[in-house]
Formats: structure tokens, C-alpha cells, sequence
């Protein structure tokens, strides 16, 4: 895949708000509804439901009942966008991108970013070589292409509102 056509799929995973959920999730289980606050400290009400619904709507997420208490759980596409989360954000970490001392949702997102770029782009990175992000893309381009199938209706979906609400 060219950076063109990973430009809409990256823009839809770098809400900041999915990249917490969809880690803390990953890394501490099933998230129950009430404590959604207090485990996404930082983002605001509209954050947290959008992000939960965004989530909810790529497949990404479903509602579940843990011990009868309503939570939120990773689907196999969850954790498998878990892992492209983690190896770009271990790659970004490795590469100082953006910079030495940034949060894993700020690597996430400019190496999403960066993936999305032509790398003949007078703004791409020099120093950040092609080859070098072989494993970001590897994993990106394998979870589009194995999960991606929701996402792309969503966008298509998402454009298709646009228009109609323009016209």
C-alpha cells in the first residue's frame, strides 16, 4: 500500500482518544463503563464517548458484561490494532520521533502520520529513511487488510454524510 491509500485509515486510528482506549484495554483487560473517567484522565466527556463510539463502530471494541458490570472489550480487530499501536510506538521510541521525550499517543499519531506521507514530501523526515519503517507499514498494511474491511465502509459512509449534508 502507498501512502495514499493508507492516508484515510491512518487519519480514522490517530484519534487520540481510540489510541487510549484500545491500549489500556490491551494492557489491563475489559474496561468497566464507570471507570472510563477516571482510566482516560485527560480527555473530556465528548472525548471519551466519541472515542467509545468510534471504537464501537470500526469493530474495534464491544460492549460486554463483566461480573454483570457493563465494560468495554477489545475484538480480535482490537487487539490486533493494540499490536499496530505498540510496534509504532516502539519504532517512534527507537527513532526519537517526533521527539526524545514524547507520550506513546503522540508517537502513535506522528508515526501514523508519517506512514501517510510520500516520503518524496518536501515535509517527510530525511532522517527517517523508508526502509527504517518497514515493520509500522508491515503491521498497518496487514491489520487493513485483515481488519480493515469495517473501517473502510465507515469511511465511505462517513464521506457519503458529508456530501449529503453539502448538498
Amino acid at each position: 500500500m502507498n501512502a495514499t491509500t493508507l492516508r484515510p485509515a491512518t487519519a480514522a486510528l490517530s484519534h487520540p482518544g481510540l489510541i487510549r482506549i484500545v491500549t489500556d484495554i490491551d494492557d489491563n483487560g475489559p474496561l468497566h463503563r464507570h471507570l472510563i473517567s477516571r482510566t482516560l484522565t485527560g480527555l473530556s466527556t465528548w472525548q471519551r464517548r466519541q472515542a467509545s463510539a468510534v471504537g464501537r463502530a470500526l469493530g474495534l471494541l464491544e460492549a460486554t458484561s463483566e461480573d454483570g458490570i457493563p465494560s468495554l472489550n477489545l475484538t480480535a480487530a482490537g487487539e490486533a490494532l493494540a499490536e499496530v499501536y505498540d510496534t509504532t510506538a516502539r519504532w517512534a521510541r527507537t527513532h526519537h520521533h517526533p521527539s526524545d521525550v514524547s507520550d506513546f499517543v503522540t508517537r502513535v499519531q506522528a508515526t501514523l502520520t508519517l506512514l501517510s506521507t510520500d516520503p518524496t514530501s518536501p515535509g517527510h523526515a530525511a532522517e527517517l529513511d523508508d526502509e527504517s519503517l518497514h515493520e509500522p507499514r508491515t503491521v498497518l498494511t496487514a491489520w487493513i487488510r485483515d481488519h480493515g474491511g469495517t473501517l473502510a465502509a465507515q469511511l465511505t459512509r462517513g464521506s457519503r454524510d458529508e456530501m449529503e449534508l453539502a448538498a
